[in-house]
């Protein structure tokens, strides 16, 4: 007779749920409890930019904030729609993402992640967005009007 490993889809949805739930607290994150969902090891950011792409270890964080301030995502506003078990360590979340452009136009698309739970810690996170193109522009508009801002601050320091 043959031993079955029990199933944990229903587990690893519970903590990716529990993370957001950090995530979107209110008024801010709550650090501890993602700190005890994480061991983020890898993180792979598909966004349309130049600079999507993967990260791993120390990378992850300044590369997800340069995406959340290049694309104007308000993280206060990501809602989960659904999260669907897929095999023993995987959870997919389908997620509604939206911010502003340099204009202050709204934004609003589907995101998919794929994410890896390992041990009741995620481990690994794909996201794939539904503009990429969108997202593309957006950033690559506000990265020109921040390195126009940074040369204007700089030149203002210089009195040229």
């Amino acid at each position: 007779m043959t031993r079955q490993k029990p199933d944990n889809t229903e587990f690893n949805k519970d903590v990716v749920r529990r993370f957001y739930e950090a995530v979107l607290t209110i008024p801010g994150p709550d650090f501890a409890t993602i700190k005890a969902l994480t061991d983020e090891q890898e993180v792979e950011l598909n966004w349309g930019h130049p600079a999507s792409g993967v990260y791993f270890g120390a990378d992850i964080g300044p590369a997800r904030h340069r995406m959340h301030q290049l694309t104007g995502l308000d993280v206060t506003t990501i809602t989960i729609d659904e999260l669907i078990a897929d095999g023993p360590s995987r959870v997919v979340v389908v997620a509604t993402n939206s911010g502003t452009d340099i204009h202050k136009n709204s934004w609003k698309m589907t995101v998919l992640e794929l994410v890896d739970v390992r041990d009741g810690k995620i481990v690994k996170k794909r996201s794939f967005y539904q503009d990429t193109a969108l997202l593309r522009d957006i950033s690559l508009e506000r990265e020109q009007a921040l390195a126009a801002q940074a040369t204007d601050d700089q030149d203002g320091m210089t009195g040229s």
